[in-house]
């Protein structure tokens, strides 16, 4: 069955909601249990919940106060089940966890970037290809 137009509409700003408030059920709840996640500061794609929670745990914690600001509107690929939406990462590294074995740097950040998902008809994203510079991240944090 095809996505449906709302559903993709939609899934971006739920995406985003999920990372920004911090209830690792409601994150999960916009991830199918399998899944193509890639993001340039994992060593490998995520696969799975037991990944996708680990890779949440450890953002929230090294990143306590971290949000996403979506910019624009979402950019649909209906055929595909695909849409696309540029977005501003923002947040204050004060905790542990991440980057891994990285002590708080106390900096703030401001990174953009650009998520592309695939979302299935029940609204959870089978894929997650995240574009974004890690070198950006990692320059304002005073890590390179």
């Amino acid at each position: 069955m095809a996505t449906d137009i709302s559903v993709l509409e939609a899934y971006p700003a739920r995406y985003f909601a999920a990372w920004t408030q911090r209830d690792i059920g409601v994150a999960l709840d916009v991830i199918a249990a399998t899944v193509d996640w890639q993001d340039p500061s994992l060593p490998e794609p995520l696969t799975d919940h037991e990944g996708a929670r680990g890779f949440f745990e450890a953002a929230w914690s090294g990143f306590p106060d971290m949000a996403f600001e979506s910019v624009g509107a979402p950019i649909i690929d209906l055929g595909r089940g695909r849409v696309a939406h540029e977005w501003r990462m923002t947040g204050t590294h004060t905790g542990e966890g991440f980057p891994p074995g990285v002590p708080p740097t106390g900096k703030a950040f401001d990174v953009p970037g650009m998520d592309v998902f695939e979302v299935d008809s029940d609204g959870r994203a089978i894929s997650v290809h995240a574009y974004w510079d890690v070198a950006t991240l990692l320059r304002q944090l005073g890590l390179a």
